[in-house]
């Protein structure tokens, strides 16, 4: 587990591997980390601010057991490439920068992560089961789940989305017994 001040010294280590590669990674990001409760699913963030960049990761990344220094640097570092000029986006310039870290450093920074490959295989369902999940939509393809606890507009459409592995969706209808 990672406590709040180890996790400021990790922030300056990932903004110092960044600018070893020559990767220019903004000069004007806070040096704290904020650690925020409310998000469920989203490991971290970075948000413009009036003096640069602020860095957030979520609290449960912190407190899971099975996460890492490693993974809370990945995602660190996912969050200080956004700082980048024209990669606030996960656009090609941000993909290329992302590439050279996981080469270098060994992180799996990506666009998005999945719950298993933080480290945090039982999170997701643990999630769903805090939740009142009335619906399933699933991918034809590769049998990934997305549990939605109420019908969206996506569902009304959803020949028009694909899962992340390119297979087509369906919808199911959970029991409410």
């Amino acid at each position: 587990m990672v406590d709040k001040e180890r996790l400021d010294i990790l922030l300056q280590e990932v903004i110092q591997e960044a600018r070893a590669l020559k990767i220019p990674v903004s000069s004007t990001i806070e040096k704290n980390v904020i650690v925020n409760g409310r998000p469920k699913k989203r490991f971290g963030c970075c948000r413009k601010s009036r003096n640069g960049f602020e860095i957030e990761v979520s609290r449960f990344l912190l407190d899971e057991a099975g996460c890492s220094e490693k993974i809370v640097k990945g995602v660190l570092a996912h969050e200080v490439l956004h700082t980048c000029r024209d990669c606030y986006e996960h656009g090609m310039l941000w993909k290329s920068y992302a590439g050279q870290m996981n080469k270098a450093y060994g992180y799996q920074i990506k666009r998005v992560n999945s719950f298993a490959e933080m480290g945090m295989a039982g999170r997701e369902e643990k999630l769903a089961e805090s939740r009142h999940i009335r619906y399933i939509i699933q991918c034809k393809k590769c049998g990934r789940q997305y549990p939605r606890q109420r019908f969206t507009c996506v569902m009304q459409k959803i020949d028009a989305y694909r899962c992340q592995c390119g297979g087509k969706l369906e919808v199911f209808r959970i029991s409410d017994s």
